[in-house]
């Protein structure tokens, strides 16, 4: 089941790419790629990394007061684990991550994956947040309303749903259901919940300054609520397990969004190049001098799970 829906998902993304490409002037977009700003798009780089780096405070965060491991090892592990989900289909790295820690650190896997599935969440209340503004900012048709509107219920429903899930569990149970549950136990604590939002918050920001500055670098000149728009449309369009790094799916997003935005396909498609780029070869570069057994499934990992 799960690899038909993979495989329904490759084509629908392979169909819509083929939709926006078709008649895509192949020679103009090489010229955008070669005349792009080179400034901008060192900075969005590392800027990136700014954004690993808060994800990996975020983790910290949330793993406190149970365990104390530190910025620099997640901040590694973080990287590492992008790595890992660009060489690999299905976010592979994500596993890697909850080994690492388990192995290296001492982390259970429960309570691992519990921080991986409430960051996860709380990543997509943060980016609601910042989206929400954005259609009485722009002129976008009513479906875009409708679109945030309908994730927004479903990132608070999903919220309301674990607050009173981990308020049911004892965190000293013995089963690994109960534990994992009781492992998102950030979001009962006002104090921990309130820095995670802020960190992500800060993390989407960064991010859409990338966007932003990618923006500039091929010479398309929107306002920053634009670039909401546009890293909101990527991150729907790569929600679904699909391609590694979500080849296909993160272009369809970016130029889908620009296409509402009324913006010529050419630069669009060589924003999503580069924008997508900037996701992928520094993170494995730097991911693979960091953690290279590790990132390619070499590095001997405990085979206990709890």
């Amino acid at each position: 089941m799960k690899i038909a829906l993979r495989v329904l998902v490759i084509a629908a993304i392979a169909a819509c790419l083929y939709w926006f490409v078709r008649e895509l002037d192949w020679a103009q977009l090489a010229t955008a790629l070669a005349h792009a700003k080179l400034w901008p798009i060192a900075l969005a780089a590392v800027l990136n990394f700014a954004c690993l780096w808060g994800k990996a405070l975020c983790w910290r965060v949330m793993l406190a007061p149970r365990y104390d491991v530190t910025i620099a090892r997640l901040f590694r592990y973080t990287i590492a684990a992008f790595a890992g989900s660009v060489l690999a289909p299905a976010r592979a790295g994500e596993v890697l991550r909850l080994w690492t820690l388990k192995r290296r650190d001492g982390v259970p896997v429960a309570d691992s994956a519990a921080v991986a599935v409430a960051e996860k969440l709380l990543d997509g209340i943060s980016m609601v947040l910042l989206v929400a503004p954005v259609p009485w900012l722009l002129p976008l048709p009513g479906w875009v309303g409708t679109t945030i509107l309908v994730t927004a219920a479903v990132g608070v429903a999903f919220f309301i749903a674990l607050y009173i899930a981990v308020g049911l569990v004892h965190p000293a149970s013995e089963s690994w259901f109960a534990r994992f549950i009781a492992g998102m136990h950030v979001i009962r604590s006002p104090r921990r919940l309130a820095m995670s939002l802020v960190t992500l918050i800060g993390v989407w920001i960064a991010d859409i300054a990338m966007v932003v500055l990618v923006l500039y670098a091929v010479g398309i000149d929107e306002p920053v609520a634009a670039g909401v728009f546009i890293l909101f449309a990527i991150n729907l369009t790569i929600a679904l397990p699909s391609t590694p790094a979500g080849v296909g799916a993160f272009e369809v997003g970016a130029i889908a969004a620009m296409d509402v935005l009324g913006i010529d396909r050419t630069p669009a498609f060589a924003f999503a190049l580069i924008y997508h780029a900037l996701q992928v070869v520094p993170l494995v570069v730097v991911g693979l001098a960091l953690e290279m057994p590790l990132v390619l499934g070499r590095e001997q990992l405990s085979p206990e799970a709890s």
